[in-house]
């Protein structure tokens, strides 16, 4: 059985699964950071694409944090 994350997946495409990144900070910076290190996640898998992007900032006044999760695919 294959469960997927994608609703479709386009003709020779594979979904490699989900990668995620989390940074300490909720500023200026911390999205483009964080967005960098899931990239390098991403490509260190093999991915083409990312697809799905979901961000989730914490401002809890001992842990803010940027996240970022997506589906990472190759095409």
């Amino acid at each position: 059985m294959r469960i997927s994350t994608l609703p479709h997946l386009g003709a020779g495409e594979s979904e490699l699964g989900v990668v995620y990144a989390s940074v300490e900070g909720v500023n200026e910076h911390s999205y483009e950071e964080c967005l960098h290190e899931l990239k390098d996640k991403a490509k260190a898998l093999g991915a083409t694409a990312l697809v799905g992007l979901q961000l989730a900032q914490s401002q809890f006044q001992w842990n803010q944090r940027t996240s970022l999760m997506a589906t990472a695919a190759k095409g």
